[in-house]
């Protein structure tokens, strides 16, 4: 950015912001390129530790501009980013972002993030599809007449990309009782009043009355994560009258664990109802699972179950477009999403079972999400059965020569007794913000 770009910049926010934003559009211009233009220290900004500016030129006039303000607190604001309309789907606001990124990365910022008037469906579309993570909405925000909906995107590894591994999130069994016991009671008790042994007694009662699904019989439904025999977290869902699950516990021992269950809970619930909502005190981590997987925040309840606690409920409406979530590991989803591993082998769970021909899977990696397509699907008695028909090659494809090893160390004998199937995938979405 130079001083001289001011008039053409002047213009370009004036035409882009006044249709969703009040206030004096050139007066910010002329403010945000003359601190860009003398050092980029915002004097004027209580949290800002510099303000960088840019644009994009082509054939020697102004077609996009970027500007973004990194804080004290090592994030990253947005404000604003804008391509000339005449100059849209030509990967300008690509090279302009990748300048955000490039910067972020250098300087260690944790999140960015922005807000984006509802109305301006275009930018919600962009920001979305790099990644960014809906935060919620401010009515009536910078105009009246105008809701801004509020995104982030967190940039660093953090705890979702820490060493991966296989959990699966499972129906309850009897082997299961006593950890999921000692989960509920340590997790839930310390801001949940009531929550003892009595409390999980009849919450496995319920869980025992399943097949009568009889809302009026208040019958539940368990899932655990585990990771082989350890129990790492577990969901309880309570369907009532009307249709909506009440899930309660939803509770892991850490944030991979959380994960999958949030990932998994749709899928599993969708036969029992409309709605999921869950009575949570989140942590931060956990609030960014939620709202990437689409769940909002519904009520702020004070002292609703211990004084001096203010417990949240969230909620996720089951709608009908609601993709079935497949979490795979780093070097499976690279492979899946770069068409070098079109095979995904899994055991025959009950939400396995389900997948036929034609379905659209979201595949999921930490913060990275893709989405396929089931070609076709294929089972098998066994591992080693199904290594005769099917190439080795597009299932482990960095070592196909030792597959069975690497599947068994997955799946022990009474997984892979299950059934093995093999999923045929065509790529249809790659990882957003690749």
């Amino acid at each position: 950015m130079r001083l001289d770009d001011l008039p053409v910049v002047a213009e370009m926010m004036h035409r882009a912001l006044e249709p969703f934003y009040g206030g004096d559009h050139r007066a910010h211009a002329r403010r945000i390129v003359e601190t860009a233009a003398n050092g980029a220290e915002d004097a004027k900004g209580h949290f800002s530790a510099a303000q960088v500016m840019y644009v994009a030129e082509q054939d020697g006039q102004v077609v996009g501009i970027l500007n973004f303000v990194a804080k004290y607190q090592g994030t990253l604001k947005i404000s604003p980013l804008i391509v000339r309309e005449e100059f849209r789907k030509n990967g300008i606001s690509r090279l302009l972002y990748q300048q955000l990124v490039t910067y972020a990365r250098e300087h260690h910022i944790r999140q960015i993030y922005c807000t984006v008037s509802a109305k301006n469906t275009s930018a919600l579309e962009y920001f979305l599809a790099q990644g960014f993570v809906r935060a919620g909405i401010a009515s009536s925000h910078y105009r009246p007449d105008m809701d801004e909906v509020m995104l982030y995107k967190i940039t660093g590894h953090g705890e979702l990309s820490a060493e991966e591994r296989t959990i699966s999130v499972l129906p309850l069994i009897d082997a299961d009782e006593d950890a999921v016991r000692r989960m509920i009671i340590e997790h839930l008790a310390p801001n949940f009043g009531g929550v003892d042994d009595r409390w999980v007694d009849a919450l496995f009662a319920g869980y025992r009355r399943r097949d009568t699904l009889d809302p009026n019989e208040k019958y539940k439904l368990i899932w655990v994560a585990k990771e082989g025999n350890a129990v790492l977290g577990v969901a309880a869902a309570t369907p009532k009258k009307g249709e909506p699950i009440k899930l309660m516990p939803l509770v892991a021992k850490d944030a991979q664990a959380f994960a999958a269950l949030v990932a998994e809970l749709p899928g599993l619930a969708r036969a029992y109802g409309h709605k999921l909502y869950t009575h949570i005190m989140p942590t931060s981590v956990e609030v960014e699972t939620l709202q990437r997987h689409g769940w909002s925040v519904e009520a702020m309840m004070p002292d609703a179950y211990l004084p001096g606690v203010v417990t949240q409920q969230w909620g996720l409406v089951l709608k009908g477009t609601n993709m079935r979530m497949m979490r795979v590991k780093r070097q499976y989803f690279d492979a899946i999403l770069a068409g070098t591993k079109p095979l995904e082998v899994r055991v025959g769970y009950g939400n396995i079972r389900g997948i036929k021909s034609g379905d659209q899977i979201r595949l999921e990696c930490g913060r990275d999400t893709g989405v396929v397509e089931v070609v076709d699907v294929r089972v098998y008695p066994t591992f080693a059965a199904m290594l005769a028909k099917e190439q080795a090659g597009h299932i482990v494809p960095d070592n196909p020569a030792n597959a069975l090893s690497v599947l068994q160390g997955i799946y022990p004998p009474e997984k892979e007794a299950l059934g093995v199937h093999v999923l045929q995938l065509k790529v249809i979405e790659r990882p957003r913000g690749k």
